[in-house]
């Protein structure tokens, strides 16, 4: 299990699933940078659902949509974006005092950085529905 002490917030995913949920098989959707701070975000589409998901959330729904934002990056490198981003690595490992991410994916893609924070922006319900 992943520390919270470097995470914002990490009540928003412990409290829905018990844990920093595994985000292998997952897919990145979005990843951005911005200058302030500078920090990035990372968008992320699961299909594990919570063990506890809240009342007001549809029955139906299919995935759910996580919002990550990394505050103050440092050494940031990142390659091969492609279309279907399907997460094979997700690893966050505290370092020094700051918090090392390492992404990799089916396709090649490769993100890796060091940040001060962690932030959970978002988490929602969502359906891709079925082909």
């Amino acid at each position: 299990m992943i520390s919270p002490q470097k995470i914002l917030n990490p009540q928003a995913l412990i409290s829905l699933y018990g844990e920093f949920p595994s985000l292998i098989g997952s897919e990145i959707t979005e990843f951005a940078l911005k200058r302030d701070e500078p920090n990035a975000l990372i968008k992320i589409m699961t299909e594990g659902k919570p063990k506890y998901a809240p009342v007001r959330w549809p029955e139906d729904y299919d995935v759910v949509y996580l919002g990550l934002s990394f505050i103050g990056i440092k050494k940031m490198a990142a390659s091969n974006w492609g279309r279907a981003n399907v997460v094979d690595q997700f690893e966050l490992e505290e370092v020094g005092g700051l918090m090392a991410v390492r992404v990799s994916c089916e396709n090649g893609l490769s993100i890796s950085f060091d940040c001060d924070w962690i932030s959970i922006d978002s988490v929602v319900p969502g359906s891709i529905g079925s082909p």
